[in-house]
């Protein structure tokens, strides 16, 4: 088993973790460190494709102020090359992911 840490910024430029083997991602936190309630998008790409809506998973999701959502109900199976991105795209408030796996 792994632990990922990523700060989540406004953009997808930089994904919050990139599959090296195949991976299942067993739960992913994510924890609003502001005193306000702030949204995220979240992303799964597949090897070789780029962020794009067709691989949103989560839009526009709230989190409230100093609170964590837990993404847990189902297991991801990644490819080599997946990537998951996070993003705050249109929110003050700060985040940080940390996002557990285990390789297959």
């Amino acid at each position: 088993m792994a632990i990922t840490n990523f700060q989540v910024g406004t953009g997808t430029g930089t994904p919050a973790y990139t599959a090296t083997a195949e991976t299942a991602v067993t739960v992913i936190y994510i924890t609003n460190k502001s005193s306000a309630a702030g949204t995220i998008d979240v992303y799964i790409t597949p090897n070789g494709q780029a962020v794009s809506e067709n691989f949103k998973i989560y839009n526009q999701l709230t989190i409230p102020a100093q609170d964590t959502y837990i993404i847990d109900t189902e297991k991801t199976i990644l490819e080599i090359g997946a990537k998951i991105f996070i993003a705050a795209p249109d929110s003050a408030a700060q985040f940080n992911a940390t996002i557990s796996t285990i390789g297959l």
